[in-house]
């Protein structure tokens, strides 16, 4: 069952242009109008899913840059059962999927794309949260070119109690991007290394258009197998004659936490230094 508009513009008068965005396993999602916020997300939790919700406004409240802002939030009685909302900051622009259907990143672009995913990152690590989920669907490029990371429905924080019992199978992912440990559930080796393995992956699908990971796997486990078994094959780019981006690309998907960055500062600084190396500063 879905969310009734005309009946979400009477729960909120304050609303007003109300149209629904998308839809996943957590939530419904909608664009409106709001008086004093102007545009707006109005994020509606489906019942039973919002004891992950703590962890998705505690992560984005302990964040700077490029991380949408959370302007209210409350509980709403609904024909659904009771409902908790959020409104949060709206991003103009279009999700990296969105731009990928049209044309795969430039080097200026990705360049950026990677400089902006990194700082948001190394940010979330010295707040210890980890996002688990970084995508393209999950990252929105706004009218100057900067890259937002969205929903940290599925984030962890390390410094409270996990929510994915230690027993568990799978931890939360999604097949194609999530790192090997991550899906292993293998919660003492999960940090933002796993993150730093998402980047890399969105930032080979930003340049080449694919993920070799996902692209003709007959289901969901023969992803997880090529996730775990085959490394992502070389980069071979134009602008990136001497091969220092590749390398670094490479660097973020190793199979194993420790063969990648020791964390995201780490990461970020060595990017600055491809970036001088390739003529950006």
């Amino acid at each position: 069952m879905g969310i009734d508009v005309s009946w979400l513009k009477s729960a909120f008068p304050n609303l007003e242009k109300i149209s629904q965005l998308g839809e996943g396993g957590q939530k419904w999602v909608f664009g409106c109008s709001h008086s004093e916020y102007k545009k707006v997300v109005l994020k509606l939790i489906k019942p039973g899913a919002e004891q992950r919700l703590d962890r998705e406004i505690e992560a984005v409240k302990r964040l700077n840059g490029y991380v949408p802002t959370i302007y209210e939030m409350g509980l709403l009685d609904s024909p659904l059962g009771q409902l908790v909302w959020i409104l949060e900051e709206y991003i103009t622009g279009s999700s990296l999927t969105e731009r990928l259907r049209k044309a795969i990143l430039d080097k200026q672009q990705v360049l950026r794309l990677t400089l902006d995913l990194l700082s948001t990152v190394a940010d979330a690590e010295s707040k210890k949260i980890v996002h688990r989920d970084i995508k393209p669907d999950n990252i929105k490029i706004d009218d100057t070119g900067r890259a937002w990371l969205l929903d940290f429905g599925i984030a962890r924080i390390l410094d409270m109690e996990s929510k994915t019992g230690t027993d568990a199978v799978s931890g939360p992912h999604s097949p194609g991007y999530g790192a090997p440990e991550q899906f292993r559930n293998k919660k003492n080796e999960i940090d933002n290394r796993a993150d730093l393995f998402a980047i890399g992956i969105t930032l080979y699908k930003s340049v080449t258009g694919n993920n070799p990971f996902l692209d003709g796997a007959r289901d969901r486990l023969e992803v997880l197998r090529r996730v775990e078994n085959t490394p992502l094959p070389a980069l071979k780019l134009g602008w990136d004659k001497s091969g220092v981006f590749a390398d670094f690309v490479s660097s973020l998907t190793q199979k194993f936490p420790y063969q990648r960055p020791r964390n995201s500062k780490e990461a970020l600084n060595w990017f600055r230094e491809i970036a001088k190396d390739l003529g950006e500063h």
